[in-house]
């Protein structure tokens, strides 16, 4: 049998910018879910105390160190046109990433250790991992709002005896999807920890994140959860959109979530 994993992430946020992130995992039929918020990341003993859907998400989490119980419910999904990795999504590599919900709304309230924590007007994301492995290295970055949606993936990706620096990157703002990918011929030209760039033909992309403290959470390596990776769930980042000489975009989000995991 195939050594493989298939993940989703469901990301909720209040209006002043508590997230609570929920992942869905299942690697080499053995299921997980780990929970990140603000100040800290759990992985849950009983899956089933959580259940998720496209429609939304329950809790009922009773262990020594978390107490989480509740329900938030999703709007529609804002879906993006086509899939964000287009043809290269066919390419036999590591890791295969999909777009769920660059958006939707929040109803709903949860007790978290203690503390009733509203989801009313909040926003949400959904995306979704397939493979083998999480790259060796990549950097990830979510912005979620109803006015401006942005997420950004660079990795390393092995492709044959060679290395590829794959990107997919969405933004969507007033129902137009700006992308960047490598099937488009977007270019990273230059990647740190706090800023990088993006190059597509006359078009530039600039992100500028401000890191914060990152969680440690378990990631797979030929299908078993035996790496650790480090989210940061709500973090400022700056992000400019230019085509020529002209400013489309000029974006800061004070509670972006942010993964980086290169060799400086």
């Amino acid at each position: 049998m195939r050594k493989g994993f298939f993940g989703i992430y469901y990301k909720h946020q209040t209006v002043d910018g508590l997230v609570l992130a929920t992942i869905v995992s299942t690697s080499n039929g053995e299921d997980m879910v780990q929970i990140i918020v603000n100040e800290q990341a759990y992985q849950i003993k009983d899956i089933s105390s959580v259940k998720a859907s496209f429609e939304g998400i329950s809790y009922d989490i009773h262990q020594d160190d978390l107490e989480l119980v509740g329900k938030i419910s999703y709007g529609p999904l804002l879906k993006t046109k086509k899939n964000v990795m287009s043809y290269y999504r066919f390419l036999p590599i590591e890791c295969k990433h999909s777009i769920y919900s660059m958006y939707h709304s929040l109803e709903g309230e949860v007790l978290l250790n203690g503390k009733t924590i509203s989801f009313d007007k909040g926003n949400g994301y959904m995306e979704g991992d397939r493979g083998r492995s999480f790259p060796s290295e990549y950097l990830w970055l979510n912005a979620t709002s109803k006015e401006a949606s942005f997420t950004l993936a660079i990795a390393d990706i092995p492709l044959g005896l060679f290395h590829i620096k794959g990107i997919t990157c969405m933004i969507e703002h007033n129902g137009k999807e700006y992308r960047f990918g490598t099937y488009n011929f977007a270019k990273a030209k230059l990647i740190s920890k706090e800023h990088i760039v993006i190059k597509k033909g006359n078009y530039f992309l600039e992100v500028f994140p401000f890191p914060m403290k990152a969680h440690g959470l378990k990631a797979p390596v030929k299908g078993e959860m035996v790496r650790t990776i480090h989210e940061c769930p709500s973090m400022e980042i700056r992000y400019t959109l230019k085509h020529k000489d002209d400013q489309i975009l000029d974006i800061t989000h004070p509670f972006a979530s942010y993964e980086y995991v290169f060799k400086e």
